[in-house]
Protein backbone atom coordinates (compact mmCIF):
# COMPACT_ATOMS: atom_id res chain seq x y z
CA UNK A 1 0.00 0.00 0.00
CA UNK A 2 1.23 3.46 -0.86
CA UNK A 3 0.34 6.43 1.33
CA UNK A 4 -2.96 6.47 3.18
CA UNK A 5 -5.29 4.53 0.87
CA UNK A 6 -7.40 2.71 3.42
CA UNK A 7 -10.74 3.10 5.08
CA UNK A 8 -9.48 6.17 6.92
CA UNK A 9 -9.45 8.35 3.80
CA UNK A 10 -9.68 12.04 4.67
CA UNK A 11 -12.94 12.57 2.82
CA UNK A 12 -14.15 8.97 2.96
CA UNK A 13 -16.22 7.36 5.67
CA UNK A 14 -15.48 4.27 7.77
CA UNK A 15 -18.23 1.81 8.60
CA UNK A 16 -18.19 2.86 12.24
CA UNK A 17 -18.57 6.50 11.35
CA UNK A 18 -21.26 5.83 8.75
CA UNK A 19 -23.33 4.09 11.41
CA UNK A 20 -22.86 6.75 14.09
CA UNK A 21 -25.84 9.01 14.97
CA UNK A 22 -25.76 11.99 12.65
CA UNK A 23 -27.50 15.14 13.81
CA UNK A 24 -26.69 16.80 10.51
CA UNK A 25 -27.91 14.11 8.09
CA UNK A 26 -30.72 16.46 7.05
CA UNK A 27 -28.05 18.01 4.87
CA UNK A 28 -27.48 14.79 2.96
CA UNK A 29 -29.26 16.06 -0.14
CA UNK A 30 -26.55 18.61 -0.73
CA UNK A 31 -23.65 16.15 -0.67
CA UNK A 32 -23.16 16.09 -4.42
CA UNK A 33 -23.15 19.86 -4.52
CA UNK A 34 -20.74 20.10 -1.60
CA UNK A 35 -18.42 17.53 -3.13
CA UNK A 36 -18.16 19.66 -6.25
CA UNK A 37 -17.11 22.58 -4.13
CA UNK A 38 -14.31 20.56 -2.56
CA UNK A 39 -12.89 20.80 0.92
CA UNK A 40 -10.21 23.20 2.11
CA UNK A 41 -8.63 24.32 5.34
CA UNK A 42 -10.29 27.22 7.08
CA UNK A 43 -9.61 28.89 10.42
CA UNK A 44 -11.93 28.65 13.39
CA UNK A 45 -13.66 31.99 13.86
CA UNK A 46 -15.35 34.05 16.56
CA UNK A 47 -18.97 35.09 16.74
CA UNK A 48 -18.71 38.88 16.50
CA UNK A 49 -18.70 40.83 13.30
CA UNK A 50 -15.54 42.93 12.95
CA UNK A 51 -16.08 46.48 14.16
CA UNK A 52 -13.77 47.96 11.54
CA UNK A 53 -12.58 47.23 8.05
CA UNK A 54 -14.27 45.94 4.92
CA UNK A 55 -16.73 43.07 4.98
CA UNK A 56 -17.67 40.73 2.16
CA UNK A 57 -20.98 38.99 1.77
CA UNK A 58 -21.25 35.24 1.16
CA UNK A 59 -24.11 32.99 0.16
CA UNK A 60 -25.03 29.72 1.88
CA UNK A 61 -26.45 26.48 0.57
CA UNK A 62 -29.52 24.82 2.03
CA UNK A 63 -31.03 21.54 0.84
CA UNK A 64 -33.53 23.31 -1.38
CA UNK A 65 -31.93 26.61 -2.36
CA UNK A 66 -29.10 29.09 -2.14
CA UNK A 67 -29.53 31.73 0.56
CA UNK A 68 -28.12 35.03 -0.61
CA UNK A 69 -25.96 37.11 1.71
CA UNK A 70 -26.35 34.73 4.66
CA UNK A 71 -22.84 35.37 6.02
CA UNK A 72 -20.28 38.13 6.12
CA UNK A 73 -16.51 37.96 6.47
CA UNK A 74 -14.31 40.79 7.70
CA UNK A 75 -10.96 41.65 6.18
CA UNK A 76 -9.44 39.62 9.01
CA UNK A 77 -11.12 36.51 7.61
CA UNK A 78 -13.59 36.10 10.46
CA UNK A 79 -17.12 34.97 9.57
CA UNK A 80 -20.55 35.42 11.08
CA UNK A 81 -23.99 34.50 9.81
CA UNK A 82 -26.67 37.14 9.66
CA UNK A 83 -29.29 37.15 12.47
CA UNK A 84 -32.12 36.45 10.05
CA UNK A 85 -30.36 33.43 8.59
CA UNK A 86 -29.39 32.15 12.03
CA UNK A 87 -33.04 32.31 13.09
CA UNK A 88 -33.92 29.93 10.25
CA UNK A 89 -31.34 27.28 11.17
CA UNK A 90 -32.22 23.90 12.65
CA UNK A 91 -30.22 23.37 15.85
CA UNK A 92 -29.54 19.92 17.27
CA UNK A 93 -29.84 18.85 20.89
CA UNK A 94 -26.37 20.28 21.55
CA UNK A 95 -27.44 23.69 20.26
CA UNK A 96 -25.42 23.42 17.06
CA UNK A 97 -26.35 23.91 13.43
CA UNK A 98 -24.28 23.19 10.34
CA UNK A 99 -23.74 25.84 7.68
CA UNK A 100 -22.01 25.58 4.32
CA UNK A 101 -20.76 29.03 3.37
CA UNK A 102 -20.14 29.24 -0.37
CA UNK A 103 -17.10 30.73 -2.05
CA UNK A 104 -17.50 34.05 -3.81
CA UNK A 105 -15.98 32.95 -7.10
CA UNK A 106 -16.03 29.87 -9.30
CA UNK A 107 -13.55 27.32 -8.03
CA UNK A 108 -13.39 28.77 -4.50
CA UNK A 109 -14.20 25.98 -2.06
CA UNK A 110 -17.16 26.16 0.27
CA UNK A 111 -16.52 26.28 4.00
CA UNK A 112 -18.25 24.17 6.61
CA UNK A 113 -19.03 25.73 9.99
CA UNK A 114 -20.76 24.79 13.20
CA UNK A 115 -22.91 27.63 14.51
CA UNK A 116 -24.28 28.08 18.03
CA UNK A 117 -27.57 29.75 18.88
CA UNK A 118 -25.71 32.85 20.06
CA UNK A 119 -23.95 33.13 16.68
CA UNK A 120 -20.57 31.75 17.72
CA UNK A 121 -18.96 29.85 14.84
CA UNK A 122 -16.10 27.44 14.27
CA UNK A 123 -14.77 26.00 11.03
CA UNK A 124 -14.81 22.25 10.70
CA UNK A 125 -13.25 19.98 8.13
CA UNK A 126 -15.30 18.23 5.48
CA UNK A 127 -15.87 14.51 5.92
CA UNK A 128 -17.98 12.25 3.73
CA UNK A 129 -18.94 15.37 1.73
CA UNK A 130 -20.43 17.08 4.77
CA UNK A 131 -19.38 18.72 8.00
CA UNK A 132 -17.33 16.40 10.16
CA UNK A 133 -19.29 15.11 13.12
CA UNK A 134 -18.10 14.87 16.68
CA UNK A 135 -16.58 11.57 17.80
CA UNK A 136 -15.32 11.20 21.34
CA UNK A 137 -16.52 14.79 21.76
CA UNK A 138 -14.03 16.14 19.21
CA UNK A 139 -14.07 17.33 15.60
CA UNK A 140 -11.16 18.48 13.46
CA UNK A 141 -10.94 22.24 12.97
CA UNK A 142 -8.48 23.76 10.49
CA UNK A 143 -6.61 26.91 11.45
CA UNK A 144 -4.57 28.20 8.54
CA UNK A 145 -2.45 25.32 7.32
CA UNK A 146 -2.65 23.42 10.62
CA UNK A 147 -5.32 21.24 12.20
CA UNK A 148 -6.62 21.12 15.75
CA UNK A 149 -9.78 19.79 17.39
CA UNK A 150 -12.83 21.56 18.80
CA UNK A 151 -15.38 20.33 21.34
CA UNK A 152 -19.14 20.84 21.16
CA UNK A 153 -18.83 24.25 22.81
CA UNK A 154 -16.69 25.17 19.76
CA UNK A 155 -13.60 25.68 21.91
CA UNK A 156 -10.32 24.73 20.29
CA UNK A 157 -9.40 22.16 22.93
CA UNK A 158 -6.50 20.54 21.04
CA UNK A 159 -4.16 23.17 19.55
CA UNK A 160 -3.76 23.35 15.76
CA UNK A 161 -0.26 21.87 15.61
CA UNK A 162 -0.75 19.01 13.15
CA UNK A 163 -0.13 18.95 9.40
CA UNK A 164 -2.47 16.00 9.02
CA UNK A 165 -5.15 14.59 11.29
CA UNK A 166 -7.97 12.07 11.24
CA UNK A 167 -11.19 11.90 13.24
CA UNK A 168 -11.21 10.27 16.65
CA UNK A 169 -12.20 6.65 16.76
CA UNK A 170 -12.32 4.45 19.86
CA UNK A 171 -10.69 7.12 21.99
CA UNK A 172 -7.69 7.92 19.80
CA UNK A 173 -6.93 9.97 16.70
CA UNK A 174 -4.09 9.40 14.25
CA UNK A 175 -2.16 12.60 13.47
CA UNK A 176 1.00 13.45 11.59
CA UNK A 177 3.69 16.13 11.54
CA UNK A 178 5.54 17.14 8.39
CA UNK A 179 3.14 15.13 6.23
CA UNK A 180 1.52 16.32 2.99
CA UNK A 181 -2.02 15.98 1.68
CA UNK A 182 -2.34 13.90 -1.48
CA UNK A 183 -5.54 13.71 -3.53
CA UNK A 184 -6.75 11.37 -6.23
CA UNK A 185 -10.26 11.40 -7.60
CA UNK A 186 -12.65 12.10 -4.76
CA UNK A 187 -10.32 10.92 -2.00
CA UNK A 188 -7.45 12.49 -0.08
CA UNK A 189 -4.89 11.14 2.35
CA UNK A 190 -1.60 12.10 3.99
CA UNK A 191 1.87 10.87 3.16
CA UNK A 192 5.33 11.34 4.66
CA UNK A 193 6.30 12.92 7.96
CA UNK A 194 6.06 11.32 11.37
CA UNK A 195 2.96 9.69 12.80
CA UNK A 196 1.43 9.19 16.21
CA UNK A 197 -1.82 8.92 18.14
CA UNK A 198 -3.39 11.33 20.61
CA UNK A 199 -6.16 10.99 23.18
CA UNK A 200 -9.13 13.41 23.44
CA UNK A 201 -7.04 15.68 25.69
CA UNK A 202 -4.38 15.96 22.99
CA UNK A 203 -1.85 13.86 24.89
CA UNK A 204 0.35 11.55 22.78
CA UNK A 205 -0.50 7.88 23.14
CA UNK A 206 2.69 6.77 21.37
CA UNK A 207 5.86 8.54 20.26
CA UNK A 208 5.83 10.03 16.78
CA UNK A 209 7.80 8.10 14.15
CA UNK A 210 7.76 7.52 10.38
CA UNK A 211 4.92 5.31 9.23
CA UNK A 212 6.10 1.94 8.02
CA UNK A 213 4.78 0.67 4.71
CA UNK A 214 1.51 -1.26 5.12
CA UNK A 215 1.23 -0.09 8.74
CA UNK A 216 -2.42 0.30 9.75
CA UNK A 217 -3.78 2.98 12.01
CA UNK A 218 -4.31 0.41 14.77
CA UNK A 219 -0.66 -0.61 14.50
CA UNK A 220 0.45 3.03 14.72
CA UNK A 221 -1.47 3.43 17.97
CA UNK A 222 -0.06 0.17 19.38
CA UNK A 223 3.57 1.03 18.58
CA UNK A 224 5.88 0.70 21.59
Amino acid sequence: MTGMRNRHMVHGCSAAQRNAPLATRALAVLLTFAAALGAGAFPAVAADRPDHGEVTSHDCWEPSSTVKGCAVAGDDGQFRVTPSFRASLQFDRNGLAVVLVLGRSKGEAGRWFYVKRDGAMAAVMAYDNGAEEFTDGRARSPVGAKIGYIDRSLRLVIPPTYDGAYPFEKGVAVVCLGCSLVSEGGHSWYEGGTWGCIDPDGKPVVAFRPRAQQQTFAEICRAS
